[in-house]
């Protein structure tokens, strides 16, 4: 049964899409992995890895400010790309437009704000192609509601 719904939901997506759209697999040039630590200790907060480029939400206090390293394929060494947040909060450093390090490593620091929920940093190639991802790596803080 499970089988069938998978096979539905593959035609259903490749006609929604008329074949344009991207699905994320392993292969992809994503984000492979993160190590996010605390900006003040330096302590690690998360040391993750994926094959999709999203990684777990990391839980912090608020207005607190983390340094995040991502690991990409080393075949996008030089590759720009841009960095943005989406649910406020501010990039501190490696914000707006970065370029892949020669290793593979992109590197970036946020603070998320005062506000609880969730606040996404979101790493985009600006110039794939219809065959490759253009978001390529999503980090994900949660800043928990204060206590009562």
């Amino acid at each position: 049964m499970k089988h069938e719904k998978k096979t539905i939901l593959i035609v259903l997506t490749a006609s929604v899409c008329f074949g344009s759209c991207y699905i994320a697999t392993g292969q992809a040039p994503v984000a492979q992995s993160d190590l996010i630590t605390n900006g003040d200790t330096q302590e690690i907060i998360q040391a993750d890895s994926t094959s999709t480029g999203t990684f777990e939400t990391v839980t912090v206090d608020a207005s607190s400010n983390s340094d995040v390293k991502l690991q990409f394929p080393v075949g996008l060494a030089g590759k720009t790309v841009a960095v943005g947040e989406l649910d406020g909060g501010t990039l501190t450093s490696g914000g707006g437009t970065s370029s892949i390090g020669a290793d593979g490593s992109l590197s970036f620091s946020f603070q998320v704000s005062d506000q609880p929920g969730v606040h996404r940093v979101m790493v985009i190639d600006p110039n794939a192609d219809e065959d490759s991802p253009h978001i390529i790596g999503v980090v994900e803080f949660q800043v928990p509601e204060p206590p009562l």
